[in-house]
């Protein structure tokens, strides 16, 4: 009797560790299922990425020719848009019809953008600064441009679309994607730069100016 009572218990002893074992499977995989993550006390990582594309098309004589360049997203800029995101006070002025970006400014100056550049507030805000000097003549002040937003899943894209129209002799050789509509404004903020080759527009020429927003998150 003790000899059957000894196997009994230890049938007893493999289900339960059975059991158990099944339940922590179970929990595992439920929860690789639901997060992605094999540590059932862990999460998923989410993450965004901003990033900012630039292209130019500009009709001479009648005759358009397109080129995308390199840009640079600032720092300063895209703190902006982090402290908005995360629900802080943003540099300037809040976000509003009135204040984001989506206001295209342009520059004579050919003098290469950097990361960390100052580019805020009623000086260094407007574009081509912290060196060079932005438009405001010729068919050139800084306006705004046409929002395409974004929608549906991960990878997409938003546009700010703006077409300058030369009333004069006009050299252009760099563009901004800034926050306000006009230039010396205590609340500019430049989020991109993007410098081309210098061109030369005349009365009636034409430049679209296009600025891509692309978001990748998961």
């Amino acid at each position: 009797m003790k000899f059957l009572k000894v196997e009994w218990t230890k049938k007893r002893g493999a289900i339960a560790l059975l059991a158990t074992s099944l339940v922590v499977t179970s929990f595992i995989l439920g929860g690789y299922v639901s997060t992605g993550n094999l540590n059932p006390w862990g999460n998923r990582h989410y993450y965004q990425v901003l990033n900012a594309n630039f292209q130019e098309c500009h009709t001479l004589s009648g005759v358009q020719t397109c080129t995308t360049e390199h840009n640079v997203l600032y720092d300063a800029g895209a703190l902006w848009v982090q402290r908005v995101t995360s629900g802080e006070t943003p540099f300037g002025c809040a976000p509003s019809t009135t204040c984001g970006f989506k206001y295209i400014a342009m520059s004579a100056g050919t003098t290469a953008p950097v990361a960390t550049d100052s580019v805020t507030g009623a000086t260094n805000g407007d574009c081509g600064k912290p060196t060079d000097t932005e438009l405001t003549t010729n068919g050139f002040a800084r306006a705004l441009g046409t929002v395409t937003d974004i929608s549906g899943s991960s990878p997409k894209s938003s546009t700010v679309v703006l077409t300058f129209t030369a009333t004069a002799t006009q050299a252009v050789a760099k563009s901004c994607l800034v926050n306000q509509s006009t230039a010396a404004n205590a609340n500019n903020i430049q989020l991109a730069t993007a410098t081309f080759t210098s061109i030369t527009l005349q009365n009636l020429d034409t430049i679209q100016i296009t600025w891509t927003i692309s978001w990748t998150w998961t």
